[in-house]
């Protein structure tokens, strides 16, 4: 008992220094007028919805699957779109075979 009552005032320990420190940093920060920039001068970015920039993917499509299955081996792939996964069929030394691909950027293999 008395070790996670210390453990507690440890904590609250650092998060109160932490804290007194965080706040005087927070006011040295130099605004805007203190860096010379007028009103006239701040340039506005368009944050797009849907852009997040080059060769940024969200998600695997079925072509990114079937170009790494053919990079894997497999001929001839034919792909399953499901909900989060991609199902890549095609054949592999003379034999049937599948990969099976998640729905995030990368396209990771599950199985």
């Amino acid at each position: 008992m008395a070790r996670v009552s210390l453990r507690i005032l440890a904590l609250g320990a650092a998060i109160g220094i932490s804290s007194v420190f965080g706040l005087g940093v927070a006011s040295a920060t130099p605004s805007v007028q203190t860096l010379g920039i007028a009103n006239s001068e701040i340039i506005n970015v368009n944050h797009r919805p849907g852009h997040w920039g080059p060769g940024y993917r969200r998600a695997c499509t079925a072509s990114q699957a079937a170009s790494k299955a053919r990079r894997m081996g497999l001929r001839n792939p034919t792909v399953t779109v499901r909900r989060n996964v991609l199902r890549v069929t095609g054949w592999r030394y003379g034999h049937r075979s599948a990969v099976v691909f998640a729905r995030a950027r990368g396209c990771p293999i599950i199985r």
